[in-house]
């Protein structure tokens, strides 16, 4: 148990420090955060022996409910201390991953047996394979991307919206399409900044000259985007990243981006074109909320 213990105690900082951070690999964000099951599995473990030894009379589902309320005490307060850490900010689904945990440990030491114990157990191994889900699909999607590359994102598997992040509603459709049978629809709002934003991908773009992506407006009101791109040594400024505007016109709109020109974006620097770790779309204080169609974003 002292082994146990130490091993937990080690643990309590990685929920304040360290991770992938915001641009590691989606693979290792879920395996990072399934963390959360492995470690209250055996905090569970340590507090169930705990009070077995200290009430050695009580039964197993009175034993079982003070471990389950104090795993839900303990993962409601680590994610309440998280709002004073610069690197980490409080997530509900954390403390679901944390009872998920605690009912891993309570299903393997349930004392009876016969359907009960397999109820108990057939539960709690859908759960986890819910759990799973986010750690398999960051993998399928990887192993996709690299077969994919130089095609960064071209909507044909429904595990590639994952590869994009928005504040706003995006969903792939098959209605209006550049390039294969789908496409992404994007809907942006009258916020001051507002668009989609390519966040996990091949970011190794030396070798290419051009970045290429095809844009449809429904409308025929004009729409101006800017498009982004930053690397892995962006200060999180204007003069330091590429930045350039695009008038949209109805219908389909396919833009080339030079990679040269992408390099020579930031003002007293260049851009490293082999840590490039971010690719936006953006629309600024819209007076109306805008819909736009984004399809076949590949590297040339």
């Amino acid at each position: 148990m002292k082994i146990l213990i130490t091993a937990l105690l080690c643990g309590v900082p990685f929920f304040f420090y360290g991770g992938p951070g915001a641009h590691g690999r989606r693979s290792f964000v879920a395996l990072w955060d399934l963390g959360h099951v492995f470690y209250f599995s055996l905090a569970s473990l340590w507090l169930y022996k705990y009070f077995q030894y200290r009430f050695p009379g009580h039964s197993f589902s009175s034993v079982s409910l003070k471990v389950f309320l104090i795993v839900l005490f303990l993962g409601v307060s680590v994610e309440g201390l998280q709002m004073y850490s610069g690197d980490r900010s409080p997530d509900i689904i954390d403390i679901l991953r944390n009872q998920l945990g605690c009912l891993i440990t309570l299903a393997i030491l349930y004392p009876q047996k016969g359907y009960k114990k397999i109820v108990f157990l057939c539960v709690v191994l859908v759960l986890s394979n819910v759990a799973l889900i986010p750690l398999v699909r960051g993998w399928t999607d990887e192993w996709i991307a690299r077969n994919q590359f130089p095609v960064l994102s071209d909507f044909e598997t429904g595990y590639e919206v994952d590869r994009w992040k928005s504040e706003e509603k995006i969903c792939i459709q098959k209605r209006i399409v550049r390039h294969g049978n789908q496409a992404l629809r994007v809907q942006l709002t009258t916020d001051k900044y507002s668009g989609i934003s390519l966040e996990y991908f091949q970011g190794d773009w030396r070798g290419f000259r051009d970045l290429f992506f095809s844009v449809y407006l429904p409308e025929d009101d004009p729409l101006e985007i800017v498009c982004r791109v930053h690397d892995s040594a962006h200060a999180n400024h204007y003069n330091d990243r590429f930045n350039r505007k695009f008038l949209l016109k109805q219908g389909w709109n396919d833009i080339v981006v030079s990679l040269e020109d992408v390099e020579n974006g930031p003002r007293n620097r260049l851009l490293n074109l082999a840590e490039i770790q971010n690719f936006k779309i953006f629309v600024v204080e819209q007076e109306k909320k805008r819909l736009i169609y984004l399809d076949y974003v590949y590297l040339e």
